[in-house]
């Protein structure tokens, strides 16, 4: 079995703008990647929370399916990557297949998958490069450099990857741990800003983006994160019942579903009286989870999601566009009012849960959208 990448984790986020903590994926890995169809159109019926859904079902199929948790993966809101060692390619491929098939079948959205091989991306004249940032708490989140990534995303959406592409198959994929029980996370400061931010410097990893990770710092604060203490709410019934059924225990809905509303009452029990009970203990689960959040992350661009007010949120979009029109950046932003949050949930452990953070209404989707608007503006 393939050992885990041989990396030096650092705590401080700034470090994910230092090449020299990074390490090449080697060559017989495989890059997994997924991008849900027409998402805009989604996202303007109102169904953002099953996009994020469908984007971290795929990291969940492809991890799960391997039976790994220290492979490199990271969120995109409307999809996902993963890095897969050579022996575990077919089963990411089952995986994947089976998890489109999940996605048309029970949210009627095409989800689109592919398995591109490093040597390809190489072939290209791009690497992946991924470093490890430890999120305080023991759990590792993959930063991805290089310039990989993004044509992994390319080719999985156009007519030049169609050898590398899944095609849709049949079953359930095994999406144990995905849940989506808490409400938005309501801005603190008045607005939620979703940012992607990419450098045009062909380098691995351009300086700018340490240069401007710090200036959003120095305009907001470090008390941005929209995951922060006080900001979970459970809903009851829990949130996403229905839907985290379906899509984790197709063939038991009921029991699956019964099974979620007994863990959601034990839980409210559990905070209110302190006590843990089967060996949960609400109060600390609750506490842990604003170190387990992944609202900033660098896969080939910055990504961020910021609780400011909106008098900063204009100083960042100026900041932003300052630097687009020197030529350095193309860029994107979302405004909401909340943020969403999707969990990974292998175990309570500090090690074995993970929350994917979007903002609220379209978040990193219609970011991404306005940076690719502002690359066509610049491209000739």
């Amino acid at each position: 079995m393939t050992a885990a990448l041989a990396l030096s984790p650092f705590k401080d986020f700034a470090q994910a703008f230092d090449v020299a903590r990074y390490k090449p994926v080697p060559d017989d890995w495989a890059v997994a990647v997924s991008d849900v169809v027409s998402s805009t159109e989604a996202i303007s019926s109102g169904r953002y929370k099953d996009v994020n859904l469908a984007g971290a079902a795929t990291i969940a199929c492809v991890l799960n399916a391997c039976g790994r948790d220290d492979l490199p993966f990271a969120f995109g809101g409307d999809g996902g990557v993963v890095m897969v060692p050579p022996e575990y390619v077919s089963v990411a491929k089952d995986a994947l297949r089976a998890a489109q098939h999940m996605t048309k079948t029970i949210m009627g959205f095409t989800l689109r998958c592919a398995l591109i091989p490093l040597a390809e991306i190489r072939k290209r004249g791009r690497d992946v490069l991924v470093a490890s940032h430890d999120l305080g708490s023991g759990r590792l989140l993959a930063m991805l450099a290089g310039g990989g990534i993004e044509i992994a995303e390319t080719l999985c959406k156009s007519p030049d990857g169609e050898a590398f592409r899944v095609p849709e198959g049949s079953g359930d994929p095994d999406l144990t741990g995905l849940s989506c029980r808490w409400k938005p996370l309501e801005a603190a400061n008045g607005v939620i800003v979703s940012l992607v931010v990419h450098a045009k410097d062909g380098a691995p990893l351009p300086a700018i983006y340490r240069d401007l990770y710090q200036r959003i710092v120095e305009l907001t604060g470090t008390q941005y994160s929209p995951a922060r203490h006080g900001a979970y709410h459970m809903r009851w019934p829990p949130r996403g019942t229905g839907r985290e059924a379906q899509l984790t225990a197709p063939q038991h809905r009921l029991k699956r579903a019964l099974k979620i509303f007994w863990e959601g009452a034990w839980s409210h029990v559990s905070f209110a009286t302190g006590k843990a009970y089967g060996g949960f203990d609400a109060r600390a689960y609750r506490a842990s989870l604003p170190r387990h959040s992944d609202y900033r992350k660098y896969a080939d661009s910055l990504r961020m999601v910021i609780d400011c007010t909106p008098a900063q949120a204009d100083a960042i979009e100026s900041l932003l566009e300052s630097e687009f029109l020197r030529g350095g950046i193309d860029y994107g932003t979302h405004r909401a009012s909340a943020a969403l949050m999707t969990c990974f949930v292998r175990d309570y452990e500090e090690s074995g849960h993970i929350h994917f953070i979007d903002g609220a209404d379209g978040g990193y989707a219609l970011a991404a959208l306005g940076m690719k608007r502002r690359m066509a503006l610049t491209k000739f």
